[in-house]
């Protein structure tokens, strides 16, 4: 198939409401992503919970006689940004094309349509999760956060005396996750709300987690433990499983952290401390971690806690540069002219960035005047830069010693003031 053939093929959406429907296009992104199909007894509860996931999602795709040969997903969720909080983006997933379509133009076609609707909708920005990092670049996303797998020494751990939370008076409990899981998820939103990164965990997202033999579930081995302050509130919680393993009569046994929050150090070392001190556990590993965390700084010996590999995980695009840069608050002040290239999208144009601070808040953060103009730029750089620049993860002199954002060196480094964060953006939450 040519490419000019492959233009004449249909892009189609799908009724989330129609399982037929979202049977026969769900099957795509299971050969692209190379997973198994279901077993005949397992179809049918597959099926459903794919439905549930999706109601009320924009599924979409290209269709080659007949049948579906290119898949697309997207749906309206919450991205925290610097100093402000939640605001909307178009979430992007399920985006595959059969290897006897690729390299047509499809994903293009598919990415564009879509990318143009949800600026139409009022969205600035649009948010994804790459399976392969040199694809979405060219589609103007950028990485915006990045996250570290941590393996951390049990026997070796010891808090330092000064560490908080030694005269925690709260207390922990072990709950049942699938019947909990409204406590935990208060737990967390009021966390993702605190660190730029942080996405929405709407109630379907719990429910597979929670639920008994669900295909995204922790596992028949999870456990969940919730901490309460003085007054009983939740305010921290650890979700872990723990891998039985033996050499003779020696425990290898290892702890694995799915999940976990706390609403302030205290809290986390307490489920830290629990997690390190369970019976017959050497190792506890910890996926998907920000690259700031606390724990090493807690202990007497940070070398206990082994960093790494270290990965990119939430890539974000601009769809509309003003509109982003207005989207978050800033801890510096000063003004810089941005041009933002993106040719075919819907970002580009020149913006003023202007933090006054006399327009700062009582927390230290402060509101941009972000305004289209004709002036000469301060900086030059595409929307994918701008992207992995906007929650504070990327530094924009590093950018531009790669050759990806240009302007004068104090005209950079006014901007990489501008945009710093206190603490490394987070995203804990697949979709």
């Amino acid at each position: 198939m040519s490419p000019l053939d492959a233009e004449a093929l249909p892009l189609r959406t799908v009724d989330t409401a129609d399982a037929e429907a979202v049977a026969a296009w769900s099957r795509v992104p299971r050969v692209a992503f190379m997973e198994a199909e279901p077993l005949p007894g397992e179809a049918a509860a597959r099926l459903r919970e794919t439905v549930e996931r999706v109601a009320g999602q924009r599924l979409s795709g290209v269709v080659d006689d007949g049948a579906w040969v290119a898949t697309y997903r997207s749906f309206d969720t919450e991205l925290t940004m610097p100093g402000t909080g939640p605001v909307s983006v178009n979430a992007v997933s399920s985006v595959t094309v059969l290897p006897t379509h690729r390299r047509r133009g499809l994903l293009r076609r598919m990415i564009g349509a879509d990318l143009h609707r949800a600026r139409e909708r009022g969205h600035a920005l649009a948010a994804l999760i790459a399976a392969e990092a040199p694809i979405y670049g060219r589609f103007g996303f950028g990485t915006a956060t990045r996250a570290v797998d941590l393996t951390v020494e049990a026997r070796a751990c010891r808090f330092r005396p000064d560490a908080p939370g030694a005269d925690d008076d709260g207390r922990l409990e072990l709950v049942e996750a699938q019947e909990a899981w409204p406590l935990l998820a208060a737990v967390h939103d009021a966390s993702r709300r605190a660190r730029p990164g942080g996405l929405a965990r709407e109630e379907r997202w719990w429910r597979e987690r929670t639920r008994s033999g669900g295909h995204r579930a922790w596992g028949p081995r999870s456990r969940a433990v919730l901490h309460r302050d003085a007054a009983g509130a939740p305010d921290g919680y650890v979700a872990y499983e723990v891998v039985d393993r033996w050499e003779g009569r020696v425990s290898r046994c290892e702890a694995r952290v799915l999940d976990l929050h706390a609403a302030s150090p205290a809290v986390y070392r307490r489920l830290w401390e629990f997690v390190l001190s369970v019976d017959l556990v050497r190792t506890v590993r910890a996926g998907q971690r920000p690259v700031d965390e606390l724990l090493p700084l807690l202990l007497e010996d940070p070398r206990a806690v082994q960093q790494g590999p270290l990965d990119d995980f939430l890539w974000v695009r601009p769809l509309d540069a003003a509109g982003a840069l207005a989207a978050r608050r800033y801890l510096g002040c000063g003004t810089v002219v941005l041009r933002v290239l993106d040719p075919g999208g819907p970002a580009g144009g020149t913006v003023r960035l202007h933090v006054d601070p006399q327009r700062c808040g009582e927390d230290g953060w402060t509101c941009a005047e972000v305004t289209g103009t004709d002036a000469e730029p301060d900086v030059v750089l595409g929307a994918a830069e701008l992207g992995a620049l906007l929650l504070g993860g990327t530094s924009a002199v590093a950018l531009a010693a790669a050759g990806r954002v240009h302007g004068t060196a104090e005209a950079v480094h006014r901007l990489h003031a501008l945009l710093g964060t206190p603490t490394a953006p987070w995203c804990p939450t697949w979709f």
